[in-house]
């Protein structure tokens, strides 16, 4: 399976990031149809300032975009999708979710701010990418199966460098530093 024909299709992508992490490279390194946008989710004065910023992101995307998201991006990203109203969406023709339960130590109270999310399927197609024996993946199946979402063994993707090292934080039960 590769994501540029089976999922993406010509759709132009939306990298979403949580201001601080690192935007997932593989997809921007042979496409110039490629938007980022780095939420911030620390905004001192407005808690769903990376709300809005998803919200400006879709409207002005123009045409539909699939949107790529990792670790505590991806929360957001199914946050809002499963909270905001149809209208907002019309931009969004899928997305791609990298291990939606990883995220850095210091990003423990925010992760922790968008659970639980709503129990409602995504209104638009979506895969959540992740290693078949990661920390907490039942609890991640039982996640994607309330999404609607479809799992892919991150070891099934044509492209190697979905892969990066990871490794178990044993004070953080379950959580995943990316190296």
């Amino acid at each position: 399976m590769t994501l540029e024909s089976d999922f993406f299709g010509t759709h132009p992508l939306l990298t979403v990031t949580v201001a601080g992490d690192r935007a997932p490279e593989w997809p921007a390194a042979n496409r110039k149809d490629v938007r980022t946008l780095a939420l911030d989710m620390r905004h001192k004065h407005h808690r769903g300032f990376w709300a809005m910023q998803l919200d400006e992101a879709a409207r002005a995307a123009g045409e539909p975009h699939v949107v790529v998201a990792r670790g505590l991006a991806c929360l957001a990203v199914v946050r809002w999708a499963q909270l905001s109203p149809k209208s907002y969406l019309g931009n969004i023709a899928g997305a791609c979710l990298f291990s939606p339960l990883s995220f850095m130590p210091a990003q423990a109270p925010l992760a922790q701010a968008l659970q639980p999310s709503p129990t409602l399927p995504l209104p638009f197609p979506s895969l959540v990418v992740e290693h078949r024996t990661a920390p907490l993946v039942a609890h991640l199946l039982t996640l994607i199966d309330s999404w609607g979402s479809h799992f892919i063994d991150i070891a099934d993707f044509a492209a190697p460098d979905l892969s990066p090292p990871v490794r178990v934080e044993p004070h953080l039960p379950g959580s995943r530093l990316w190296r």
